[in-house]
């Protein structure tokens, strides 16, 4: 008895540091806890009742609203990762149509309560909700928060039909969303965005994170009517012959997707581009083409981090491949290409190189096909056409000087023939630090004894240059 009468004056004591902050303040604090966590404090006392509606920033994701399953464990995270694997979901049964319909329910009462300004609104649900929740949310902001809201990202399912022949059914983004003017961020995954025809553009908008089927026109609008657009990264789910990028203060550029060409010469502020495409050379060089690679490659003299994943090194093959670039690359540090054994990808490489007198960082990996069995995968030197073994660099001019280079990661290394362009680079770069190597999984452990073996005895410009045997590589190819 005793004890708890000491504990209720000691409790009494106590000075109460945060219910008295001001409100500004509070909100700040609120916004930074899960929003299922912010509305809890309003069972703290009657002070703390009606605090958590002016938190500024409202996130909503599977797992701040419903107890996990499969499909929402990987909603779990409020970030999302933009790649072309996209989720497919299929109709909901009963049971996920209930649960989804109380959430629904949850996000109605909690957004109608909020009464401060509304700055960062983000649904990451990644399960099956119906469009006309998602319509009746971004409407109601666009009426009551249209002009404070700075952050917008909305990320769904692609839902398929399991009775109308699998047919997929795609969300259509309400023009209402184009009411948000002082957007900065905005981040659209899984949708179909139509701009309509009174778009005046988002003026503030310096981030967009947009996978989505929109069509050619709209996209290049939307950029276009963005001028302090800084960070581009953008998947379309439908195929473009040609994408003009007028963006004067991009600094930031991924695209992923299907796109037989591309134009960026309106963009020269850009130093991080990381090009991934998946369409055939073959489609790239059609006539009439407006877009050539000289123009692509001609307007990155200012990038410091290069990517050319998939086929897009093969861009730079669609002619025959000049022994330096049409501009030098002078404020290059990174480059990170993947090689599909085309006849004159290491040729285009060496283009690159002799492009890029700064290069810190060279990363390329080697590609195979699914069953990991490329062609002349396990041939030797001696087992190669005359044709081959010219272009995959014995008999090609290694003549440019690497100063600057210190570290090399090579992903999928397979064939002895491949020591001859990594031994080059050992020969060249006299300030080389590290060589990573991971080989092909299908590359048994005595060939990699004698890569290693070969390697070790290699002339070195470098007296620091260690070359690290990583294993195996154990991701896609």
């Amino acid at each position: 008895m005793e004890k708890k009468q000491a504990y209720c004056q000691s409790s009494r004591g106590r000075v109460d540091l945060i219910s008295n902050l001001p409100e500004d303040v509070m909100s700040s604090i609120l916004a930074l806890v899960p929003i299922r966590d912010a509305v809890r404090t309003s069972i703290l006392s009657k002070e703390w009742r009606y605090k958590w509606v002016t938190i500024p920033d409202v996130v909503f994701n599977g797992k701040c609203l419903m107890a996990q399953s499969p499909s929402s464990a990987s909603a779990a995270s409020n970030d999302v990762v933009f790649n072309k694997d996209i989720l497919i979901a299929q109709w909901a049964s009963p049971s996920t149509y209930e649960a989804e319909t109380a959430c629904a329910h949850v996000v109605d009462q909690l957004v109608s309560q909020l009464i401060g300004p509304i700055f960062k609104f983000s649904c990451m649900f990644f399960s099956i909700l119906s469009s006309h929740h998602i319509d009746r949310w971004i409407m109601f902001l666009s009426r009551n928060h249209g002009n404070g809201i700075k952050e917008f990202r909305l990320a769904i399912d692609i839902k398929v039909s399991s009775t109308n022949r699998g047919k997929t059914h795609w969300y259509n983004v309400p023009c209402s969303i184009f009411h948000y003017k002082e957007l900065r961020r905005l981040e659209l995954l899984n949708c179909i965005l139509e701009l309509p025809p009174t778009f005046k553009g988002f003026h503030n908008l310096s981030v967009l994170y947009l996978a989505a089927r929109i069509s050619r026109d709209d996209i290049e609008h939307l950029i276009s009517e963005c001028p302090l657009l800084e960070w581009l990264n953008f998947i379309p789910f439908d195929y473009y012959q040609c994408l003009n990028i007028h963006a004067p203060n991009l600094r930031y550029l991924v695209l992923d997707g299907e796109f037989r060409d591309i134009s960026i010469k309106s963009s020269p502020l850009l130093t991080n581009v990381s090009l991934n495409s998946a369409i055939p050379p073959s489609m790239w060089n059609a006539r009439g083409n407006p877009c050539t690679s000289v123009q692509f490659i001609g307007y990155l003299h200012g990038v410091e981090r290069l990517a050319l994943t998939e086929t897009f090194l093969e861009y730079l093959c669609i002619d025959i491949v000049p022994k330096k670039l049409s501009a030098t690359l002078d404020h290059l540090k990174y480059l990170e290409v993947d090689i599909e054994r085309n006849s004159t990808e290491i040729l285009a490489i060496l283009c690159i190189l002799r492009s890029s007198p700064n290069l810190k960082q060279l990363k390329f990996k080697y590609c195979v096909d699914c069953d990991g069995m490329r062609e002349g995968l396990f041939e030797e030197e001696d087992d190669l056409s005359g044709e081959q073994v010219e272009l995959y660099g014995l008999k090609t001019q290694f003549d440019c000087f690497l100063c600057h280079l210190h570290a090399v990661e090579i992903t999928g290394l397979a064939m002895l023939l491949d020591l001859q362009f990594i031994r080059w680079i050992l020969y060249n770069a006299p300030v080389l630090k590290t060589i990573k190597i991971y080989t092909n999984v299908y590359v048994e452990a005595e060939k990699i004894s004698r890569i290693l073996k070969g390697l070790s005895q290699s002339r070195r410009a470098s007296s620091q240059a260690e070359i690290i045997y990583m294993g195996h590589y154990e991701g896609s190819y």
